[in-house]
This record gives C-alpha cells, structure tokens and sequence, in this order.
C-alpha cells in the first residue's frame, strides 16, 4: 500500500506544474494586506475570505473616489485662488510702474523748478545790484547839481527835473526787483507743490509695493497648497489604479481557489500537529504577536538561530519559489498540495531550486538575516490557499523542546 506522500506525488504527476505555477502567481500576487505582518485570523471558509478581501478593496475604492472628487473640487478652488492673486499682483506690477513714471515726471519738473529757482535768484540778486548802482549815482549827480547851482548860479528848475528822473529810475528798479520777487515766490510755491505731490507718489508708492507682497505671498502659499493637493491627487490616483488590480488578481484568486477545491488529496493535513520544526534555535515570536513597530502582527514563527544553521522543509513537496522577496529576504516556499504551502524567509543561502521535489527534513536553505530582522533565525509560515494559518497547530507537540535545544 503506497504512502500518502506517494499518492501525493502520483497526483502531482498527473496534475503536471499547473497547481504549484498558480499557487506560486497566487501567493506573488497578493496584496500586501495578505503578506507577512498583518494579522489573519484562521478560518476554513477560504472563498468567504477572499470575498470579503474584494469586498473590502470595494470600499475602498468608493472612499478614495469619494477623496478624488473632493481634492479635485479643493485642486479646482486653488486654481482659482492662485490665478486671482496672480492677477492681483501684475495690477499691483502695473499701478508701480505707473508711479515709477509719475515719480521721475515730477523729479524731472522738480528739476527745472530748481533751476527755474537759481536763474530767479540771480535776477533778484541782478535787479538788487542795478538799484544799489542806481541809488549811488542818483546820490552823485545830487551833490553835483546842487554843488554847481551854488557855484554857478545854474537854473534850480534844473535840479528839480533831475531829481524827478532820478525818482523815476529808482521806483522802475524797485518796481523790477519786486516783480522779480513774486516770480521767485511763484516758483518756490510751484516747487513745494511739486516736492508735497512727489511725496505723496512715493507713499502711495510704498503702500502699493506692501499690496503686491502680500498678494505675491498668497500666489506662493496657494502655489505651495496646490503642489500639495496635486500631489496627493496623483497618490490617490496611483492608489485607485492599484486597488482596481488588487480587486482583479483577487477575483482571479478565488476563482483559482474555487477550481482547486475539487483536487484534494488530504496529503499535508492528515500530517497536522506531526511536522518537525524547521531549524533548533529560540521562539522569538508567535503567530499573532503584535511587531515591535506599529499594530501590526506576525503571520508566522520566527525562531532565533545562528547564521549558516541548515534549514529543514517540514514535510514533502515542490519548492515553487527560491529568490530575494522583498519583506522576507531570501524565501523558499514549498507547495504541499491541496492549497497548503510552507514559507521560509530571512535566509543566507537557498540550497533549493524552482520545480525541485524535496522530502520532509530536506536541507532547503541556511539560516540568515536577510529578512530585516535584528537577529539572524528562520521566519516560517504555513499558508492555505494563501492565507496564514499558526503554524504552532501544525508542529509536533514537542517542537518547542527540539527549537530551544
């Protein structure tokens, strides 16, 4: 009478490298959800599972489109800001060129006030010196007129008709000079006038440069917020497109699992609480305990050990997997039919090959650290139909005796 282990491997032969091909794209394809490190309750009611996982990945799918509409709502809102405060700070770009022209027009006019200012000044000063002149001289021929009718027994009507000349010629200077005055005060006016409208410009100037900082802070701000927005938009985005392919692979997992269902060979399970473990070392960490970072918890074992220890599989089967995984380091996964497998992470080497048959105790691999972990050990799971179970229910009785030894 043949052994289970040898229907098992009949049946294999029969069944060619569909099974283990699937359940390796199966267990590949997973979600990161389903992966070491997240806490799986067990259960038999595998489809039920997978269907609540769609379920699941559905609503998540509602609440991120729910996040999309919004944020591309907020991204529409921001636009708007953003193009108002833009248009606020060209206006304000404008309005101080602007005042930049009328500023250098009234420094110009303020220029030639000044000049205007000089040239009436040396007139004054011009107009001042013709009337001192004018008074010396009249001065002169007075002493001299009044000198020669005393001397000379001249006309005195003579002297009187100089005398009004003379009277004449001051009152045209004074008359000049103050004209010359009111066009100098005229000027100076026009000057303060100008010099209180330029400063003027100037605060109006200040005050519009203050405006344009303050719209140009907004533009940035609403800028800076957009780029936000958008960036999380293109996350949610490449979250939806991420989801929408985790809800199709596990669609296509339950119906591989439907199909399976009916290949049973009772091989692996009729071994429950029987298999060695797969290496001596320290229990660092059960099935359910919560990880040191975060909430999550551990779908496996991992037993303590030193590096370049062998690792053993725990029963017959097909290694479908044997290569760096990312989160596991260097894995081996056997496939032991009827949708069971055997995972073996965190090694050095890997001594098994893809499609390689192996036998229960078989060397597989050495022990490492190349899962991550602090410590050098073996990280084991025992997965059905993808999902972990606790491998401790599987292993002998006495497991935890061989491990510590």
């Amino acid at each position: 009478m043949l052994c289970n282990s040898c229907l098992y491997r009949d049946e294999r032969a029969r069944a060619g490298s569909f099974l283990p091909a699937l359940l390796s794209c199966a267990l590949l394809l997973l979600p990161a959800s389903l992966l070491p490190g997240v806490a799986h309750a067990e259960s038999s009611r595998t489809l039920e599972d997978v269907e609540q996982q769609i379920h699941d990945t559905t609503a998540r799918l509602k609440a991120l489109s729910d996040e999309i509409a919004s944020s591309k709502a907020l991204k529409s809102e921001l636009q708007k800001a953003l193009e108002a405060a833009q248009s606020q700070v060209g206006e304000r770009e404008e309005r101080l060129q602007g005042l930049d022209k009328e500023i250098a027009r009234f420094d110009d006019k303020l220029n030639s006030l000044n000049t205007m200012i000089g040239e009436a000044r040396e007139g004054v000063q011009a107009r001042q010196l013709q009337l001192s002149q004018a008074l010396r001289n009249a001065q002169l021929i007075g002493q001299q007129t009044a000198l020669k009718i005393v001397l000379q027994n001249d006309d005195p009507a003579l002297a009187d008709r100089l005398s009004i000349y003379t009277e004449h010629v001051l009152s045209a200077q004074n008359a000049a000079i103050r004209e010359q005055v009111s066009v100098l005060n005229t000027i100076s006016d026009a000057h303060a006038n100008a010099l209180k409208d330029r400063n003027w410009l100037n605060y109006i100037k200040k005050k519009a440069s203050q405006q344009r900082e303050n719209y140009a802070s907004t533009a940035t701000s609403k800028q800076t917020t957009l780029g936000e927005v958008e960036a999380g938009l293109d996350q949610k985005t490449r979250s939806v497109a991420q989801l929408k392919a985790d809800q199709a692979r596990l669609q296509g997992l339950m119906d591989e699992l439907e199909t399976l269902q009916s290949t049973q060979s009772g091989y692996f399970i009729d071994g429950k609480g029987k298999y060695p473990a797969p290496v001596a070392g320290e229990l660092f960490a059960r099935f359910g305990d919560i990880k040191s970072v975060g909430k999550l918890r551990w779908s496996g074992l991992f037993i303590k050990a030193s590096q370049g220890k062998a690792v053993h599989a725990v029963a017959d089967g097909e290694v479908i997997y044997s290569d760096f995984l990312q989160g596991f380091g260097m894995l081996v996964i056997i496939d032991h039919g009827d949708g069971y497998t055997s995972l073996y992470g965190g090694n050095r080497k890997v001594a098994a090959t893809i499609g390689q048959w192996v036998e229960s105790g078989a060397t597989i691999a050495t022990v490492g650290d190349s899962g991550g972990q602090n410590v050098s050990g073996v990280y084991f799971e025992i997965r059905h139909n993808a999902k972990a179970v606790n491998p401790e229910e599987w292993l002998s009785a006495d497991f935890q005796v061989a491990i510590s030894q």
